[in-house]
């Protein structure tokens, strides 16, 4: 934890802000945000459990067991889980354009991808590239018996607002979660001396155990292949846009399957 808070802290000289941050200040930085995830997802979640005590008309003795029991059901409420997602890659989001804006390098917006878009050439290649992940996850997940986990069926089946879950899943996840992967830290390893080929296993490994908590492995294995892409695209094009595209195009697609799915 130590380590963590003196990446936060650390005073660096003139020197060292004209490079991106280090491979072991970046990982550690990227852990502070996970733990400021956790903490903006617990206080979000005891403020609906409160706010829902109340409009229940809860009593004092028993706003404790209803607070708990209200705060397992918002868990895999769909409505709740798409505000909070918000909330908190709206407040983290703001985080990561701070720490990438410590480093005279460049700007913060360049630091973290979004100064280059991708030519005609590369934007029909990379197409394709996803065009063929979709037939490998089909082949493979009929391969590996998989089944939609039944969580997501949950989230989808508890909303009430399909479009605000829609919004979050193809359009605010892909953003905040490339400019953290694809965008920071692949930023801070790609000039370590981890090089390119451990930035792409490093940042494609950390993408998929993100979502160890909605996936078993056997889906994880087949999302690997997945984060691959993203990060072979945001090296070939120099920039964010591009991961950021192709990651809608996926989400857009699993969406589209799960919609069909549940009616």
């Amino acid at each position: 934890m130590s380590t963590i808070i003196e990446a936060a802290n650390i005073e660096v000289s003139p020197n060292e802000t004209n490079k991106p941050w280090s491979a072991k200040a970046t990982l550690a930085l990227t852990f502070l945000l996970c733990i400021l995830y956790l903490i903006i997802t617990i206080v979000t979640l005891a403020i609906g459990a409160a706010i829902e005590v109340v409009s229940l008309g809860g009593i004092a003795e028993s706003a404790q067991t209803m607070g708990i029991d209200i705060s397992q059901k918002l868990a895999l409420d769909g409505d709740f889980n798409a505000i909070n997602y918000l909330v908190t890659a709206l407040c983290l989001s703001s985080v990561i354009f701070y720490f990438a804006s410590r480093r005279k390098v460049t700007t913060a917006a360049s630091y973290l991808g979004f100064n280059k878009f991708p030519n005609k050439t590369m934007f029909i290649n990379f197409n394709l590239a996803i065009l063929v992940y979709f037939v490998f996850s089909y082949f493979a997940s009929n391969a590996l018996g998989i089944e939609t986990p039944q969580s997501i069926i949950d989230i989808y089946n508890t909303t009430d607002y399909l479009f605000l879950l829609l919004f979050v899943v193809v359009i605010a996840a892909p953003i905040f979660e490339e400019l953290v992967f694809r965008g920071f830290i692949f930023k801070g390893l790609k000039n370590s001396p981890l090089g390119i080929t451990g930035t792409i296993v490093i940042t494609s490994i950390l993408f998929t155990l993100i979502h160890a908590g909605q996936y078993d492995l056997t889906i994880l294995a087949v999302l690997f292949p997945l984060a691959v892409i993203l990060a072979i695209a945001r090296l070939r094009s120099g920039g964010i846009y591009l991961p950021i595209y192709l990651h809608f195009v996926n989400n857009l697609y699993s969406s589209v399957e799960m919609y069909l799915f549940m009616n």
